[in-house]
């Protein structure tokens, strides 16, 4: 799919993209807010191939879809469906989310610095609910965990864990460094191991993070 045309708009302090794809004369049309889809309406026609390729976004059965997927974003209507059908189910989160990776429901959910981590029973994929607010500490050990989700590995000077996040003065039981990192990487359920690194700044002690 090639996208072909985009429009913005603002709804309660939102602001959306409504993206056109097409494949040839198949046009199919999404809202996102950001680079996450707004909800999970996909709108899509099949055009005759008279149609001019290059204006084909700016037929008026194309604008039709358009108007249509912004007024289900301020009507709500994704919500209204949706969100009335979960309020009305007795199961637990975990019950009610699936897996990304595998779109399995056995999902199992433990309390991690902070927040939830999620982990598929079925695959092994592990991810996290997302903070209301966070701090200098979150924000360097949140990094290394989604930068392992998304890129598979992540590495990190190791005196930037040395002096914030695993420093003896940061643990209230005045835990060992080595400690506080073995501890912390077994609860996200990481791997890791220490190298020097050629940097810049000379050869510099990292750790690379891997589930």
């Amino acid at each position: 799919m090639t996208l072909i045309h985009t429009q913005q708009f603002s709804f309660e302090d939102k602001n959306y993209e409504i993206r056109v794809f097409s494949s040839g004369w198949e046009i199919s049309i999404r809202v996102f807010e950001g680079e996450k889809p707004a909800n999970g309406y996909t709108y899509a026609v099949s055009l005759p191939t008279a149609f001019d390729l290059e204006k084909i976004y700016n037929t008026d059965a194309v604008k039709a879809l358009i108007d249509k997927a912004e007024s289900d974003i301020r009507s709500k209507l994704w919500e209204k469906y949706v969100t009335a059908y979960i309020d009305q189910l007795t199961t637990t989160e975990e019950e009610q989310m699936g897996c990304l990776k595998c779109t399995s429901r056995n999902i199992a959910s433990s309390k991690v610095d902070g927040r939830k981590m999620f982990e598929c029973l079925d695959c092994q994929n592990i991810w996290y609910e997302q903070r209301s607010s966070t701090n200098g500490p979150c924000s360097i050990i949140d990094t290394i965990t989604d930068g392992v989700s998304e890129n598979g590995s992540h590495e990190i000077d190791t005196e930037i864990l040395l002096n914030g996040v695993f420093s003896p003065f940061m643990s209230d039981l005045k835990l060992p460094f080595d400690d506080q990192l073995r501890n912390w990487a077994n609860q996200n359920k990481l791997q890791y191991d220490e190298f020097t690194k050629n940097t810049e700044n000379g050869m510099r002690p990292y750790t690379r993070f891997w589930r």
